[in-house]
């Protein structure tokens, strides 16, 4: 995709769009695409049971295109959806948002029931969401609107005059995610030699989304914070406009399996379905111009962030159950857990990884929201609302186990400026292993989920006659 426009709108916000390349305007997901996500192998897998987004109820939100600053999508093009429109202005429909709508919940998207009546595509333009629609940008007597939908696609990027405009806008957007228990997935600008935006992808509580070609913003974001990278994940599409929605069809089709299976209830939170969409990323794909790599300070890979989505991978975390910490007792050696954080006491998950003459990959990450509080300082007047923003540090590890007794530490992610930890660990024996979860702050919800990736066998020298034979035996993927 080439470089994207520059189209100044209402509050002076430079925003640059993936407007469609002449010949795109009908793209989305293709066969091969929806093999890379894991998308076909587990509809192979599930068969008719497979989730189709059913239930779910997302927000668009648009840059103006065009003189006539169009930014609907095409509703004739989806006659099945339940569109609400949360601006006014033109009602001509965009090309832009009407290609983001046929990867989103368009007839071969990742989720293809989103938005079917009862439930709804909420429309917005940009400017009047940044505004009276729903943030409230600049508004100190206004806190954003209340998001009654499950997820907001972010397909647009920007950059507000001032600094202070940017975190508040920030504050803004991460303050409603915690309120509101949504998913948002923001899209960075396309083009490696581009900057990280402001906006959206400086929120802590989203999940902004690269290409898994690397070809999109770098550099990473210290707005109102540390140094963070991002992307947070990627997608092999061919520019982030499309890749951002699919990340959206992605979760739909998680929360709604959470929703109507039994015992999964908790995985509907946002923070939960953020990490089983990082722990079920794929991170040795063909796309990435090099390796996958993290480390303990760093807890995603500078281009490729968590690595490729993967919604088989996802999927199966996400059914492999809850399980709760516990310092007496084993959990899976694949699943999840919404967890609270305790000052003073770790958060330990024992498990066991049984099956002799092989070496095991695993995987984990640890999610959590920057928490945003609110306060009026004309206390009953509402005319003057502060955000003021505070990161609690979490941190997870992984060791040996003897028991339920902790033994050596074999890896680690402890970094200060995130509100995500992953780790990855390979060539590991049989034997009982330990997640572990510490926080500075007591009571901080967390969403966490871990997988064995991967197991190979090492043959006996005396079969091959070679002691450096393996044979690498895949497991949960979906190529």
């Amino acid at each position: 995709m080439s470089r994207p426009s520059f189209i100044t709108i209402t509050l002076s916000v430079k925003v640059a769009t993936g407007i469609f390349l002449t010949g795109h305007v009908h793209a989305q997901l293709n066969a091969t695409q929806k093999e890379d996500v894991g998308f076909t192998a587990l509809q192979t897998q599930l068969g008719a049971s497979m989730p189709t987004g059913a239930g779910i109820s997302v927000s668009q939100v648009e840059a103006p295109e065009g003189a006539a600053s169009n930014y609907r999508p095409d509703a004739s093009i989806f006659s099945d959806k339940n569109f609400i429109y949360g601006s006014a202005g033109s009602t001509a429909a965009s090309n832009h948002a009407t290609t983001v709508g046929r990867y989103f919940y368009g007839s071969s998207s990742l989720s293809p029931d989103i938005g079917v009546s009862p439930n709804r595509v909420t429309s917005y333009e940009v400017n009047s969401y940044l505004g009276a629609g729903f943030l409230n940008l600049l508004n100190t007597g206004a806190l954003p609107s209340v998001e009654g939908n499950d997820i907001q696609n972010h397909s647009w990027i920007a950059n507000l005059n001032t600094e202070a405009q940017n975190v508040d806008a920030m504050r803004r957007i991460d303050y409603a995610i915690q309120r509101d228990d949504f998913v948002a997935v923001f899209g960075l600008n396309n083009g490696s030699g581009t900057s990280v935006p402001a906006l959206m992808a400086g929120a802590y509580n989203g999940i902004t989304v690269g290409l898994s070609n690397g070809n999109h913003s770098r550099g990473g974001i210290t707005l109102d914070g540390g140094l963070r990278t991002r992307p947070d994940i990627v997608v092999p599409t061919t520019a982030t406009s499309w890749a951002t929605p699919t990340v959206g069809g992605a979760a739909a089709l998680l929360m709604e399996t959470a929703r109507g299976t039994s015992g999964l209830g908790n995985a509907d939170r946002s923070i939960v379905v953020k990490s089983l969409l990082f722990t079920g990323a794929t991170r040795d794909e063909s796309e990435f111009g090099g390796a996958w790599t993290n480390s303990q300070t760093q807890p995603l890979d500078v281009v490729y962030g968590a690595g490729e989505l993967n919604v088989l991978h996802s999927h199966d975390i996400l059914v492999a159950g809850e399980h709760d910490a516990n310092a007496a007792d084993t959990v899976a050696n694949t699943g999840w857990d919404l967890g609270t954080s305790n000052a003073t006491v770790p958060q330990l998950y024992f498990f066991d990884l049984n099956t002799p003459g092989f070496t095991f990959e695993i995987a984990a990450s640890l999610v959590w929201n920057r928490n945003i509080a609110v306060t009026d300082t004309q206390p009953g007047s509402g005319l003057n609302y502060v955000f003021t923003p505070s990161l609690a540090n979490l941190n997870l590890r992984l060791f040996s186990a003897n028991g339920f007794t902790l033994g050596t530490e074999i890896g680690a992610s402890l970094s200060e400026v995130d509100n995500v930890e992953l780790i990855l660990a390979d060539g590991l024996g049989p034997g009982r292993y330990a997640w572990q979860v510490t926080s500075n702050t007591s009571g901080v919800d967390y969403g966490f989920s871990w997988n064995v990736e991967g197991l190979t066998l090492v043959p006996e020298p005396s079969v091959f006659g070679l002691g450096l034979v393996s044979l690498m035996l895949l497991v949960r993927r979906s190529r």
